[in-house]
């Protein structure tokens, strides 16, 4: 059985909720390079905030291609506003356009350079890159932000279970995932279980 890193950060800070539900029109590809430069954080422009909400609102259904299309628009329109910034990263993701969601989770480090939910998206990418350590050390400064963050400690036990084989490791993430967790995962309890009685098996021998 092999899990997948399915747990980004959730849909981040709709903070202008008063129907501004317009259609969300596909832009370009991502667009290549650095965004400009800012280190201050700031709010969405009045005129991006009904495509921001569609934006999210294609994310949350699935419609990744469509979301990262806008949320590349409106990020590189709002360099300030870290929201879209990882927002666009886990859409990047979704779409497995790695570049991109680096380049966008990286801006929004420097803009919120302690933010569990950032390091999260940060240590996804890094397990694409083949960069191991690294992530387990973006997973581990996310849990110091973030304890009890059930999506986190999945992630760090996938690392465990399927680049490190350790299975001691796993099974104490995999245990804090399901005991957080708002939902009932009967398949990582099962896969959980198996782990046990496989470190009990090698114990034995």
């Amino acid at each position: 059985m092999r899990f997948t890193a399915k747990y980004l950060p959730s849909l981040l800070a709709i903070v202008f909720m008063t129907g501004l539900l317009a259609s969300c029109s596909s832009g370009p590809k991502a667009t290549q390079g650095a965004p400009t430069a800012s280190a201050k954080v700031e709010q969405l422009a009045e005129k991006d905030r009904a495509a921001y909400v569609a934006a999210l609102a294609d994310l949350e259904k699935g419609n990744t291609k469509e979301a990262a299309a806008s949320l590349n628009k409106i990020a590189y329109a709002n360099p300030g506003y870290p929201d879209a910034w990882v927002n666009l990263a886990s859409a990047s993701y979704k779409t497995k356009n790695i570049d991109a969601a680096k380049i966008a989770i990286e801006h929004a480090h420097k803009l919120q350079p302690q933010s569990a939910d950032i390091d999260n998206v940060r240590g996804l990418i890094y397990v694409e890159e083949g960069r191991y350590k690294d992530a387990e050390q973006l997973y581990i400064a996310a849990l110091n932000l973030d304890p009890k963050n059930a999506g986190i400690h999945y992630n760090l036990a996938l690392l465990y279970d399927v680049y490190y084989q350790d299975l001691a490791k796993a099974i104490t993430h995999y245990e804090s995932y399901l005991s957080l967790s708002t939902q009932k995962d009967e398949e990582t309890e099962a896969w959980r279980d198996e782990l046990k009685q496989m470190l009990t098996r090698g114990s034995a021998q």
